[in-house]
């Protein structure tokens, strides 16, 4: 199995979960005035994400046997 850089699954779980509750507080409970808490946690875990990326993009370099 293939295993995710630690910034790709924090920025993977983030984005999820930020998502899922601005839905829930917005919609069921009806709180508008969590936008603004939520609209600056979303840029956070796009970073984490875009890192992440980056890092499974990139590839290994393996040392050569001489």
């Amino acid at each position: 199995m293939h295993k995710f850089p630690p910034f790709y699954v924090i920025g993977t779980v983030g984005m999820i979960v930020t998502a899922g509750l601005h839905v829930l507080i917005t919609l069921v409970l009806g709180q508008s005035g969590a936008h603004p808490v939520f609209f600056s946690l979303y840029p956070v875990f796009i970073a984490f994400l875009a890192i992440g990326t980056k890092q499974l993009l990139t590839p290994v370099r393996l040392r050569s046997r001489r």
